[in-house]
């Protein structure tokens, strides 16, 4: 069997091409080692015992032992190369090339410790870190290779990332750091036990990335910030025996009391109103002309200073968010009480809204302190929301308990920052998660409690299609007219005056197409939860004008997903009224949408015959939350007890003229309306239904409304008025019956079209019948 061509094209360029070129033609190298799959991951032994003739194993043995040769070489480029190489073999060689990389192992670990440059350094955690985790499901070679190996690949790495000793920046860069710590995050998990003894060093080493500050001496990134909190909490699965609970347990309550005590510092400026439910005691501010915290004793770098105090307890709080982001080797006790404790603590104190009277201050504090610290609060605010999402997002059904607690805090931090793009996202993010789990079992008091977060949600979605101007103009105020005064020439004021003022159109005409403002985060989010404001709301618990601003949204902003949930949860005030639907609206906007046609054919034929048709008028409020007429009280007491007949009132029935009224509550907007004389298309929502009389006769119709309180049941016979079903109710109602016309003498008496007959019920509320009861 012949060699594949890129096996042997590989060989022979890496016998003939300077070591020095190499580092250039790595990815063309890099591209042949991916195509030889094959042959690198075939057992060796078993093919030369098959086939002597082959070449093929002969050319495998020869690149390894090129790889082998440059990785061991003196030559910077030729051991890049290698590096290169050895990686691309390992992705595909399998169990062959593995069992097979033990001196690439110590190859590598000895390139590290080498002056080569930092990219070939990088390349080889990167490369190491893949053998390490594809050797963890062979035991046997994990007893062979890692263990002998693993603890001087991470004393490698720490020495290449350990501060230097006279304090200062580290010597390579923060990326190197990262992925150092990435590097070290993945093999405490497949290798506790092995990693038990470096545990303290990896602290050591990664302590100043946890929560940064402004007084340190380095600029730490995100990315190295995020790897490092996550090296911490997996630190725990290196604990001896069962103690990784205990020690995940120890490691929180102290990052929960660090907390404390950077918040002591920070808000000795304000005079705080929270009583600690778990028995923290607040420590004395330290006296001095700043806050300042941390020692050279502790674990944490020093800080000084509000903003580098504000950043520390930022740092913390998204550091306590990382224990509930990553998994844990054993169940563990969470201590909520603390946690909740903390942020109750934090969101306490919001900056004023207007003057500072409104929040009780520290004399002893300058001005400027306080400014410095109501700047800072809305990130420490943020900052204790995303807290509250990790928590939330792992603990998952055992969180219903919090949601009020949690509620609570987002809702008034959230209106205190509401300018705040950031906030605004983050509060809707976490509403839209405390909705889906616990929505629909709301208190009233915690739903009304929401009203600012609904306000908000809907400005942002409206500023963002066009329909609220940004800057509505200001109001101008009329001042009476004063005599005209002679100039003072020698008074030194001067009046300044737009020349722009003087054009034709000086104000510039609102544009109200979207913006670009769709695409941000923020408005996202806010499109995402307005369909769970209409769904996953207690409907009952809900004010009407917020509803009606729900409709509205919905209805503007053309979402489909809230116009369906409003649908689907139509809106009853106290006294049993219904708002107008946004069917008509939903229909019109998507005609081709298969969800909304099984709402419209359940919803408006759902309660007819099977076959009857509906017409169902368009919405005749404005949107701002109007609601129908009062339905007739007796009828509304037999809501509950099940369907209920509407008997006839013969008196009021025309039939000569084939025209009366119905009184039922089945529409908010319903109003009485004379068949003979009302137009074909009225906007009024009444119903028309047209069945035929074998389908009738002897059966209950039933006007089908998405908005009908109860089934009004009439039994109607074709040709004939319809016949009075008494049950005892004082509640009436009038059938107008328009029977099909005679067959004229050209027509077939005997056609099955002579039973037919077309029934016409005017659904509207009769206004007198009220004001008489």
């Amino acid at each position: 069997m012949a060699a594949p061509p890129d096996l042997k094209v590989l060989c022979r360029r890496l016998a003939s091409t300077p070591v020095d070129d190499l580092p250039r033609l790595c990815p063309l190298l890099v591209n042949h080692v991916l195509r030889c799959g094959g042959p690198l991951s075939a057992a060796q032994d078993a093919n030369k015992a098959k086939d002597k003739s082959s070449e093929t194993p002969m050319l495998v043995h020869k690149l390894k032992t090129h790889i082998t040769t440059l990785l061991t070489g003196k030559n910077p480029a030729g051991r890049f190369a290698a590096v290169c190489l050895i990686k691309a073999v390992i992705d595909v060689g399998g169990w062959e090339s593995l069992r097979a990389s033990d001196a690439w192992l110590r190859g590598l670990i000895g390139v590290l410790q080498k002056p080569d440059p930092l990219a070939s350094k990088e390349l080889c955690i990167v490369t190491l870190t893949k053998i390490y985790v594809l050797l963890q499901g062979y035991q046997t070679l994990v007893r062979e290779m890692v263990t002998p190996t693993l603890p001087s690949y991470v004393t490698a790495c720490l020495q290449l990332i350990k501060a230097p000793a006279s304090g200062g920046p580290p010597k390579v860069p923060t990326s190197f750091i990262d992925t150092v710590a990435c590097s070290l995050s993945k093999l405490v998990v497949l290798y506790p036990t092995t990693l038990r003894p470096s545990a303290p060093q990896m602290k050591a080493a990664l302590r100043a990335y946890i929560a940064p500050t402004s007084s340190d001496d380095v600029i730490v990134p995100q990315s190295l910030r995020e790897s490092s909190r996550r090296l911490f909490v997996l630190l725990s699965y290196t604990a001896p025996k069962n103690g990784s609970s205990e020690e995940w347990v120890k490691a929180i309550r102290s990052t929960i009391l660090d907390s404390h005590g950077t918040v002591d510092q920070i808000f000795r400026a304000v005079v705080e109103s929270w009583e600690s439910t778990t028995g923290y005691r607040s420590q004395a501010v330290r006296p001095g002309p700043e806050p300042s915290g941390g020692d050279s004793d502790e674990d944490l770098p020093s800080w000084s200073g509000v903003q580098a105090g504000a950043e520390r307890l930022i740092g913390l709080l998204e550091f306590l968010a990382q224990y509930f982001n990553n998994p844990t080797k054993a169940p563990v006790t969470v201590p909520l009480g603390e946690i909740i404790d903390l942020t109750a603590r934090v969101t306490l104190v919001a900056p004023p809204s207007g003057s500072e009277d409104s929040i009780e201050t520290n004399p002893a504090i300058g001005r400027d302190e306080k400014a410095e610290l109501w700047s800072a609060l809305p990130d420490i605010h943020i900052a204790v929301l995303r807290l509250h999402h990790a928590l939330v997002r792992r603990l998952h059904e055992n969180a219903v308990p919090l949601v009020t607690d949690i509620l609570d805090q987002m809702v008034r931090v959230s209106t205190a920052s509401r300018h705040i793009p950031t906030m605004r996202e983050t509060a809707y993010t976490l509403t839209n998660q405390l909705l889906l789990l616990s929505g629909p079992t709301l208190p009233k008091l915690t739903v009304d409690s929401l009203a600012p977060l609904i306000q908000s949600t809907c400005r942002d979605i409206l500023l963002s299609t066009g329909h609220l101007d940004p800057n509505p103009p200001t109001t101008t105020t009329t001042t009476t007219t004063q005599p005209a005064q002679k100039p003072n020439p020698n008074s030194t004021t001067s009046t300044l005056t737009n020349a722009d003022a003087y054009l034709t159109n000086p104000t510039p005409t609102p544009t109200l197409s979207p913006s670009p403002l769709t695409h941000r985060p923020h408005l996202t989010a806010a499109t995402t939860l307005l369909p769970l404001f209409l769904s996953h709301l207690p409907q009952r618990n809900l004010a009407p004008d917020l509803r009606g601003l729900l409709d509205r949204t919905a209805i503007l902003s053309h979402s489909r997903d809230a116009m369906l949930a409003s649908c689907l949860h139509p809106f009853r005030d106290s006294r049993g009224r219904y708002y107008a639907s946004v069917l008509p609206f939903l229909v019109r906007r998507f005609p081709g949408e298969q969800a909304v046609e099984v709402v419209r054919s359940n919803l408006v034929r759902g309660g007819g015959g099977g076959k009857g048709e509906v017409e169902v008028g368009g919405w005749s409020g404005e949107g701002d939350g109007e609601v129908g007429e009062e339905m007739d009280g007796e009828m509304g007491e037999g809501r509950d007890g099940g369907e209920e007949v509407v008997k006839e009132d013969e008196e009021g029935v025309d039939a000569e003229k084939g025209t009366g009224k119905v009184t039922s509550g089945w529409g908010p907007d319903a109003m009485d309306v004379d068949q003979s004389s009302a137009p074909a298309e009225s906007a009024n929502p009444f119903a028309v239904v047209t069945s035929t009389a074998q389908e009738t006769q002897g059966v209950p119709v039933r006007p089908a409304s998405p908005l009908k309180r109860k089934n009004e049941l009439f039994e109607v016979e074709a040709g004939k008025p319809p016949k009075r079903v008494d049950t005892g109710k004082a509640a009436a109602a009038q059938v107008a019956v328009m029977p099909k016309a005679k067959p004229t003498d050209g027509e077939e008496s005997g056609d099955e079209s002579d039973s037919e007959g077309s029934v016409q019920i005017d659904m509207t509320l009769d206004d007198e019948e009220e004001d008489e009861e």
